[in-house]
């Protein structure tokens, strides 16, 4: 029987807006990787909804590879939309923090509503 926890990945899907984009930290001596950030905003739903829970913007960084041209899509408040495996962690002022490594990306105007 195949593990179902198999299947189950930490992956994220964000659609949000481009703070800022710096080069990745990471990986100082490659100049196409990159750095979204952005403080993603979390929606309420139905199911997942319970008052007594105060969700506040959560600061996102998005590690990715963009050529130069499509780097220059991705101006502050640009809307984006980013699919990949995240990580999260609380920083020392105590708030969350994601990092995700960006599998895609759909620049801002590749989206349609």
């Amino acid at each position: 029987m195949p593990s179902t926890l198999a299947k189950l990945a930490n992956t994220i899907h964000i659609r949000d807006f481009v703070d800022y984009v710096l080069a990745d930290r990471t990986r100082p001596q490659t100049g196409n990787y990159v750095e979204i950030h952005t403080d993603v905003t979390v929606f309420q739903e139905d199911e997942f909804y319970d008052s007594g829970i105060t969700v506040e913007p959560i600061h996102t960084c998005i590690h990715a590879y963009l050529t130069e041209s499509e780097r220059d899509l991705y101006t502050t408040d640009a809307f984006f939309y980013a699919q990949g495996r995240f990580s999260a962690a609380v920083t020392t002022e105590n708030k969350l923090e994601v990092t995700v490594k960006a599998l895609g990306l759909k620049p801002p105007n590749f989206i349609s509503f």
